[in-house]
């Protein structure tokens, strides 16, 4: 068994991995990061393969090899998931992703509080265990501004410093300088959306995304050429990990990246003092990294079963979990869609990025007034394609037809060459509710390719909130397809129950320690040395994608590693 020290390890080396590495390691800080699959270059993008990166999923973990099972409840027997949609490869999920990159409202840190306040706790379902977060938008505000800077987001600011903007989102909340880039050009699906979206009297937008507009920090501009989420970008112009941060980690000579790696143990000392990790290498081999701190930052999943892997005699539930929180109040977006075909016109959504898309905020949060509605909590609504690809493999995986259209056949065929050009998929990412019986726990059945547990999902979206949420979308959205011009507008069919997209809880931060699994710095409460930073701390969700919040909870941790823990190790209070 081989053993290495040094001063910091990190387990998942993504969005919130690749920002700990650069701070700590420019701090002077030994940092080893473990990363299961490799570190790839821009150029191995190129050429574009929907068949590599979209149908087979390269960029992804290998659900065969790497299972994640779910089923709708504790009664009956899970399944493995076909899909897994995060990453699988130093940078993460921000090599393939989307790339949008939202802060969040100042509501949606007080989801709990500001409910009651606004409606009484009768509004919230009895069986919900939605929480406030331990910090505020104006904590992070800070660090969602170096995250915009340092990585590089295009967008168009809706509220600067108080004073509202038009052609941003007058929604969010205050910021205190525009965004460093402009917004990505718009294509015909946003062209039609805002035109569609302002007949209503709603608020059309371009929506911020981490791809550079134009050249910014010696990349290149966006080439919109149409093979962007799935894809990780042939010029770099994606402001990913992979082509940010990590370089900077390793100009700092401080930090040592090891891929191919399966991290399957925190090791603990008698004392509950975490020691570092234990990982099986690319050759099998089994190694041992010892280290004056641990982090752990890979996706939620493996956050959690990692600390239920790590159960000691001191620790008999897992590590970090004398709350008995761990796994706990598991959430994902939900993707309504409905569907708006145009006969007498293109819209061409396979053309540019699929982040390239107009979004109402309208209907997010608590933007809107829930009184009689029978739900809480919103969703942002954009278009764009069917689903992450709009090529012609992704068209017919996603573009569900109208009702009397079959999947097959002539009838299909001719569907697809008719609307392939002629479509928009307008999205509803709804924010769906923390419930404690929604969890993450080790599958007694399913083993990995290493012999391990996999991680199960016990979830079902289908519960009264979350319907009457989806079907109030559904209808403003067929409004908004209509309003566009659209010649046939109709409705996907809504999915089993099954988590969606962009996963978050299990290591609850809070700001007491019987509740929640870490603090407000993902420092766990039961070992001080021990932190987990990610989306899986979150203890709301929002109707916005978390990678930007994410990565902003990531400076803001690494800054109090650097400049607190670092001089006088123990609890960050």
């Amino acid at each position: 068994m081989a053993t290495e020290k040094t001063d910091v390890v990190i387990v998942g080396v993504g969005a919130a991995g690749g920002i700990l590495a650069a701070e700590l390691g420019k701090a002077g800080m030994k940092v080893i990061g473990l990363e299961r699959g490799p570190r790839l270059k821009t150029a191995d993008f190129n050429p574009h393969d929907e068949l590599r990166y979209f149908q087979r999923q390269e960029l992804r973990p290998n659900a065969k090899r790497q299972p994640v099972t779910w089923r709708p409840n504790a009664k009956v027997r899970a399944n493995p998931m076909s899909i897994l949609n995060y990453g699988n490869q130093a940078g993460g999920g921000t090599v393939h992703y989307g790339t949008l990159s939202w802060r969040f409202h100042e509501d949606d840190f007080r989801a709990r509080s500001h409910t009651i306040e606004r409606y009484s706790a009768a509004a919230i379902p009895a069986d919900s265990s939605i929480a406030d977060w331990p910090i505020t938008y104006a904590d992070l505000e800070p660090y969602y501004d170096r995250a915009e800077y340092e990585l590089g987001v295009s967008g168009k600011a809706g509220n600067l410093q108080g004073r509202k903007i038009d052609g941003g989102n007058v929604f969010e909340a205050p910021r205190r300088r525009e965004y460093p880039l402009p917004a990505l050009l718009a294509d015909q699906s946003g062209v039609l959306f805002e035109a569609g979206a302002r007949k209503l009297g709603y608020h059309p937008f371009s929506s911020p995304r981490a791809i550079l507009s134009e050249p910014y920090h010696d990349r290149p501009g966006c080439t919109y050429c149409g093979f962007c989420q799935s894809f990780g970008c042939h010029v770099g112009a994606k402001s990913s990990i992979l082509v940010t941060k990590l370089p900077e980690a390793d100009a700092t000579g401080n930090f040592k990246l090891v891929t191919g790696t399966m991290c399957y143990r925190v090791n603990t000392d008698n004392s509950g003092r975490a020691t570092g990790v234990s990982y099986y290498g690319p050759d099998g081999s089994d190694n041992t990294i010892e280290a004056e701190i641990v982090i752990l930052t890979p996706f939620i999943y493996d956050n959690t079963r990692l600390l239920l892997l790590s159960r000691t005699e001191k620790f008999p539930n897992g590590l970090a979990n004398s709350s008995g929180q761990l796994g706990k109040h598991l959430m994902a977006h939900m993707m309504a869609k409905v569907f708006a075909a145009f006969d007498d016109r293109y819209v061409n959504v396979y053309m540019g990025p699929s982040a390239q898309k107009h979004t109402i905020d309208d209907f997010n949060g608590d933007n809107f007034d829930h009184s009689g509605l029978g739900f809480i909590r919103g969703s942002q609504v954009s278009i764009g394609p069917a689903d992450l690809e709009a090529g012609p493999i992704g068209t017919a995986i996603s573009l569900n037809p109208p009702p009397g259209t079959p999947r097959w056949g002539a009838a299909y065929r001719d569907f697809l060459a008719k609307y392939f050009a002629r479509y928009g998929a307008i999205v509803a990412q709804t924010e769906n509710l923390a419930y404690s019986d929604q969890t993450i726990d080790l599958d007694p059945d399913v083993r990995d390719q290493y012999g391990l547990p996999a991680p199960r999902l016990t979830y079902d979206w289908r519960r009264p909130n979350e319907l009457a949420r989806v079907e109030f979308l559904l209808t403003r959205m067929e409004e908004i397809g209509r309003a566009m011009g659209a010649t046939h507008v109709w409705r996907a069919p809504l999915g089993p129950g099954a988590p969606g997209a962009h996963h978050e809880g299990g290591t609850r931060m809070g700001n007491d320690p019987k509740t929640s699994v870490v603090n407000r710095y993902g420092q766990t409460w039961d070992i001080p040395n021990l932190f987990v930073i990610g989306s899986s701390t979150f203890p709301s969700m929002s109707g916005f994608n978390p990678t930007l919040t994410i990565q902003a909870v990531s400076y803001m941790s690494a800054n109090a590693i650097v400049n607190r823990y670092k001089k006088n190790p123990g609890p960050l209070v």
